[in-house]
């Protein structure tokens, strides 16, 4: 699971955020940064996003409108996955990020993982 760069993080937030496929152009309107970047920049990382298969991309008119292939927390949860890998020990990093939730994350994991019990339990 790649880290994005900060652009691209950035072109994904503005994609994610919106919740449909946007033109290059609205990508850069929905950016908040200064400088704000070029638009051949913005093109060319929504492109390269697109073919390491974050995005997808439909014509629209003369242009294409770009559309994420997975959701934010899709992504997310790779990174944890990853993160989880690398550790050597596997349930002191767990515990040490549960350790870190608020009250209410706990109990809202807590019922998850209940959730996951039950639907690998044999019936």
């Amino acid at each position: 699971m790649p880290q994005f760069g900060e652009l691209e993080a950035a072109i994904m937030d503005a994609v994610w955020d919106a919740g449909k496929p946007l033109r290059v152009r609205e990508v850069l309107d929905r950016l908040d940064r200064d400088p704000e970047p070029a638009y051949n920049t913005v093109h060319t990382v929504t492109e390269i996003l697109y073919r390491k298969g974050w995005l997808a991309k439909d014509k629209d008119g003369r242009a294409f409108r770009y559309g994420a292939t997975r959701s934010r927390e899709e992504y997310v949860a790779g990174l944890m996955g990853e993160a989880f890998a690398e550790a050597g020990n596997r349930t002191a990093t767990l515990a040490r990020f549960v350790e870190g939730m608020a009250p209410g994350e706990a109990e809202e994991l807590h019922r998850l993982l209940g959730e996951a019990v039950r639907r690998e339990s044999p019936k």
